[in-house]
């Protein structure tokens, strides 16, 4: 009984001296009573230096003698302390002398902390910081916006999506999503967002956001059928696919059009997106039409357009037509035309390089004919040995070329006539 009475009598002594000052925290280690031990800690926190509190918090709660709801609030403080670690860690400058300077500003000014944390991109930890000091709707939704965009440009999908599931308001998930949609971000980003709120806000949303969101899931799955390299070219008409489709037709792009008319045909069933599969039709009759609208300069000896029309129907869609046109002279107007022009062509002593060739947009006629008009469907080529554009029938043989990659290059027929005489 002395013995009890005695460590009673030394607990308290220690408890008064712990109470004392800034340096106090090293006289609780001593004190026998865990329930005291850990009730004084919590009680004098705000005197002692930080890492001071963290040592003498994780003590306390590594003690058996503690009671289940005496060691919840001290993992709870814990816990709270060491999120006001992390943000000292991340100020460049130091605006606070301590975490009781830090604890104040929190309250006082928490816009402040906040831009701190975000200027640091440090999201997940200015998400743990919100749910100790209540934050405005507006600065919630602008502060899980900036961490879900940070997360889908990083590729992490999944943890995105874990933060949408974490939002426990509906209303603020929808204006995430939404604005993060609206600021037009990669093609990943963008598909997985307009997958996302169609899948869990199609009945919230208005008519019109409806078809706008479908139109960029549509957008983005038709950039996705596209080389990789060139889908940047096509991404700001994501969100119209249509119009995407008009500018790869005008470009020529005829076999990327073929696989893109194939993936609408199949996205559009069911949908509703300001669009249908007979304004795509449509649009590619309209350009197939533009094709055989072939005008030419009379001359002397004009040479007979040969117009091959080639109408397909599509798989899925029996609706649906492709249309592909070849414009070729006849060999016999081409050797006529060579015989007007007798004069031997003399490539240039060495291949140019590629950004010496002849630009697309500086010719329309075939530089090796001079028939050939170049159009949707009847595309230009680069001769790699003198880097002319010209036409198919013009550029059918290969040969090596120096300083090239390829074991044999397309060239035109007048390089390989050159280089191949007898």
């Amino acid at each position: 009984q002395d013995v009890e009475e005695l460590v009673s009598v030394k607990d308290a002594v220690l408890s008064c001296a712990t109470a004392e000052d800034r340096h106090g925290w090293q006289h609780l280690f001593p004190v026998q009573n865990a329930a005291l031990r850990s009730r004084l800690a919590l009680h004098c926190l705000e005197k002692w230096p930080l890492d001071a509190c963290l040592e003498i918090l994780a003590y306390c709660i590594s003690d058996l003698g503690v009671t289940d709801e005496l060691k919840a609030s001290l993992q709870s403080r814990k816990k709270e302390l060491q999120i006001y670690q992390k943000i000292l860690n991340v100020q460049n400058e130091p605006l606070w002398n301590d975490w009781q300077d830090l604890k104040k500003a929190c309250t006082d000014d928490p816009q402040a902390v906040m831009n701190i944390i975000l200027k640091a991109k440090d999201y997940e930890l200015c998400e743990e910081w919100a749910r100790l000091y209540p934050v405005p709707r507006e600065d919630l939704i602008n502060l899980h916006r900036e961490h879900l965009l940070h997360l889908l440009e990083m590729g992490h999908v999944e943890k995105a999506l874990q933060l949408l599931q974490r939002v426990e308001d509906p209303g603020i998930c929808l204006a995430i999503s939404e604005q993060c949609l609206d600021q037009h971000p990669n093609l990943a980003a963008s598909h997985f967002l307009a997958d996302y709120l169609t899948a869990h806000f199609y009945a919230s949303l208005t008519t019109a956001r409806c078809k706008e969101i479908q139109a960029l899931y549509i957008g983005s799955k038709m950039l996705l059928t596209l080389p990789e390299l060139s889908r940047v070219n096509y991404f700001h008409l994501s969100s119209r696919p249509l119009l995407m489709l008009e500018q790869l037709l005008m470009n020529m792009k005829v076999d990327w059009v073929a696989v893109a008319v194939q993936t609408l045909h199949q996205l559009l069933a069911g949908q509703e997106i300001g669009f249908t599969v007979e304004d795509i039709d449509n649009l590619l009759s309209k350009y197939a039409e533009k094709a055989l609208n072939v005008p030419f300069a009379l001359k002397e000896k004009r040479s007979v357009l040969q117009v091959n029309l080639s109408v397909s129907c599509l798989e899925a869609h029996p609706c649906g037509i492709s249309y592909c046109v070849t414009l070729s002279a006849s060999p016999r107007d081409r050797s006529l035309q060579q015989n007007l022009f007798p004069q031997e062509f003399v490539p240039p002593e060495k291949p140019p390089p590629k950004q010496q060739w002849i630009p697309d947009d500086t010719e329309t006629i075939c530089m090796v004919c001079k028939t050939e008009r170049f159009t949707m469907f009847n595309r230009r080529h680069h001769c790699r040995r003198c880097g002319r554009l010209v036409c198919s029938s013009c550029s059918t043989k290969k040969m090596a070329i120096e300083a090239c990659r390829e074991n044999l290059s397309r060239v035109c027929d007048q390089c390989y006539s050159y280089y191949n005489r007898e």
